[in-house]
Parts: C-alpha cells; sequence; structure tokens
C-alpha cells in the first residue's frame, strides 16, 4: 500500500453516514482497526483519516454502520441518515429495524474548552487497552503529520459493549488544530426499542 498522505481538513466537511447493512472497511483506507465480540453482538471500529467507520451486528442478523467523515462514502452504499454535522441541531434517533436503534449526537467546540473531555477520553482509552479481564470496550487512537501550526489532529475512538442492557456505546473525539476546533460524537445502538433511564 503506498504512504497516506495527510491533507488538512475542515470541521465542516464531517458528514454523517448511517447505514443499515455492513460497509467494506477497505474502501476506506483504515489506519487503525479493532474487533470487540460477545455473544450476540460484534463490533468493528477503524480511524479512516480524521474520521470513523464503526459497524455493529446483533445476531449477525442486524447490522448498522456509523460513518463519521469528511470524505465521500462510495455510491453502492444506501445510508439510511446522511447530513452535515454542522447540521444536526437535535440528537438522531432511527429505527433502524425493529431490533436495532440508533441514536446520535455530536457538538463541536474550541480546544481549550475542548481539552477536559478530549484527554478524559484518551485516558478511558488507555485504560480501556491496559485491561486484562475479558473485554467489553474497545479504543483507538490516531495522531497526523504536524500542520504548519505546529498541532497534530487527533482521533480518539472508544466503545463500550453492555449484553446485559443489549446496547453499545461509542464516544469519539476528532480534532483539528487549523481551525482551533473538536468534535466530539457520542452515539448508541440499542437491541429493539430504546428504554428511558
Amino acid at each position: 500500500m503506498s504512504a497516506l498522505t495527510y491533507k488538512e481538513q475542515s470541521a465542516a466537511e464531517l458528514r454523517l453516514h448511517v447505514i443499515a447493512d455492513r460497509v467494506d472497511f477497505q474502501h476506506f483506507r483504515p489506519l487503525a482497526t479493532l474487533r470487540l465480540e460477545q455473544p450476540q453482538f460484534q463490533v468493528q471500529a477503524s480511524i479512516i483519516g480524521t474520521s470513523h467507520l464503526i459497524h455493529i451486528a446483533y445476531d449477525n442478523t442486524h447490522h448498522v454502520s456509523e460513518i463519521l467523515a469528511c470524505a465521500d462514502i462510495p455510491p453502492t452504499l444506501q445510508p439510511a441518515f446522511s447530513d452535515w454535522i454542522a447540521n444536526l441541531v437535535r440528537p438522531v434517533d432511527l429505527q433502524l429495524t425493529p431490533a436495532m436503534h440508533y441514536h446520535f449526537e455530536a457538538r463541536r467546540t474550541d480546544s481549550q474548552r475542548g481539552q477536559p473531555p478530549f484527554q478524559a477520553l484518551a485516558r478511558r482509552i488507555v485504560r480501556t487497552s491496559a485491561a486484562t479481564t475479558l473485554p467489553s470496550s474497545l479504543g483507538l487512537t490516531y495522531a497526523f503529520p504536524a500542520t504548519p501550526r505546529g498541532a497534530a489532529p487527533q482521533t480518539l475512538v472508544w466503545v463500550m459493549l453492555d449484553s446485559a442492557r443489549q446496547r453499545v456505546t461509542i464516544k469519539t473525539a476528532h480534532s483539528y488544530p487549523n481551525e482551533d476546533t473538536i468534535i466530539f460524537s457520542d452515539s448508541c445502538v440499542t437491541r429493539g426499542c430504546p428504554t428511558t433511564e
């Protein structure tokens, strides 16, 4: 594979695509990938540039893929939902199938206000990577080349699989030092319909 060339991108280019199916990860040239499997649920997460792709399967029958990316998705993929992050002023709630409910929220902040939650998520990923018990979560980090301004863009992805509650929780952070911006996202995929807590 040829070396990846880094290109500065804007948080305004980020778009959420939700696909109620499997996605071929190789279409997106993943930079880091991990899998997590438990009875009934399987999760695969990848960092793809300053973006991410997460696929969740329930009973290997019901599928949902979340793509948060600046790049276009292949035309063969038919999203159940697709919109620019900047347009998402309210949470996204989708009942994809009777067995799969999807919830997504995102927020944008500057690096000064975003640094404490960004570092907290990075520490959570370190703890996840160091865990020696049966894994119920996974964490990915990727730092890109430093920009002319000196700061390196970073992507953080953390996923927790809770079999007892029949749900998968996803937390991500994408930093854009060229714009002094961090985008945080929180997703939840639940078996059946969501319950209020």
